[in-house]
């Protein structure tokens, strides 16, 4: 485990320290401001300076991140919120996005809020206001290794139609600047169910400044709307915050590796600072990006999903709606974290152009 600067083994730590929550571990604790009041949260440190919040009562989504007290995520005006203040219809789920560096969308719906039958489908669905259940965590050694883990439980269900469990697990290692995310989606009911899976990953200032770079092997991209294709041409640079700046959303098709695994990244070279993530294009196959440069809403969105958000009704038209039979399970797995020296900047430039260049020679 490589802490402080240099390399110590677990009998080296325990020598030197009575607990390991001296320089890492999972520390829960109740929020009681405001409206996060009783929001369950867990900070969880590695030991070199990367840290980040993740919030059971949210879908375990996660809310803060940093590293040496820079911060990689975009918290909205309102802070975090309890679910409780959920609003379930039209746009009122804005009210409660705290936007965090994780935000889950789905699972009936992500995109903009439609009608479908008998419900209202409000915008990106439910699940990130969910609280989850069986919520356990753990620090321990594996050997030499530090492993951090929270692990619960989301349920989507209701009488007479689907029931969706997402079950997740966060692993974070001793002395390291990087989580793995490890998603399960499965029907537990008894009829087929199109679901929607949406990653709203949003990364917010120092890493997002005037000046700041998306990094990504992009292949193609189109503009969502009118709006959109104003910016086309700009979709990788960011401005400074600007007077009635309106969103720009774009939707991206990556180049991979012989696996299938890709990337997306947004750094600050002045700062040498980053943040990226890390996915297969084979369990996530679309990316949106988010770009938001208006006032106190200054923000950019890393968004992987199996859908884009555009809505069900669209989705559907475009047969890219995935679908869950009865008893089946699709597992989801994803890496984020912050790019912290000039050299892991200088590496994931190199990495996305190995990417496009084998792409072109394929």
């Amino acid at each position: 485990m490589r802490i402080f600067g240099k390399e110590f083994s677990k009998d080296d730590l325990r020598q030197r320290i009575g607990d390991i929550s001296q320089v890492a571990g999972v520390k829960p604790y109740t929020l009681e401001d405001g409206f996060a009041q009783g929001v369950k949260a867990l900070d969880i440190k590695t030991g070199a300076g990367f840290c980040f919040t993740v919030l059971p009562g949210r879908a375990l989504d996660i809310a803060w991140m940093e590293h040496n007290g820079r911060p990689a995520g975009f918290i909205g005006k309102g802070g975090v919120t309890h679910s409780s203040y959920y609003g379930a219809y039209g746009h009122e789920w804005l009210r409660s996005f705290y936007a965090g560096v994780l935000t889950t969308c789905g699972l009936i719906n992500s995109g903009p809020p439609e009608k479908e039958g008998i419900w209202d489908l409000g915008q990106h669905g439910r699940i990130s206001n969910t609280p989850a259940v069986e919520v356990s965590h753990s620090t321990r050694w594996e050997g030499d290794e530090l492993i951090m883990s929270v692990r619960g439980l989301m349920r989507e269900t209701s009488i007479f139609y689907e029931n969706l469990t997402l079950t997740r697990t966060i692993t974070v290692k001793g002395g390291e600047n990087k989580l793995t995310i490890h998603d399960e989606v499965q029907n537990q009911g008894f009829e087929s169910i199109d679901f929607m899976l949406l990653y709203h990953v949003n990364i917010g200032f120092p890493i997002v400044d005037e000046g700041s770079l998306f990094l990504a092997p992009i292949m193609n991209t189109r503009g969502r709307d009118e709006e959109a294709d104003k910016g086309l041409a700009n979709y990788m640079h960011f401005e400074k915050p600007t007077p009635g700046y309106k969103e720009q959303v774009f939707f991206h098709k990556l180049a991979e590796d012989e696996k299938g695994l890709t990337f997306a990244s947004i750094i600050n070279e002045p700062m040498e600072i980053g943040f990226y993530i890390s996915y297969n294009q084979k369990e996530l196959p679309f990316l949106t990006e988010w770009k938001m440069m208006g006032q106190q809403d200054y923000v950019v969105g890393i968004e992987p999903g199996n859908c884009l958000p555009i809505g069900r009704k669209a989705s559907k038209e475009k047969g890219w709606l995935d679908k869950l039979e009865p008893g089946n399970t699709k597992s989801f797995t994803l890496e984020m974290g912050m790019l912290t020296t000039w050299e892991e900047i200088e590496w994931y430039k190199g990495y996305n152009e190995v990417l496009l260049k084998g792409r072109k020679k394929g």
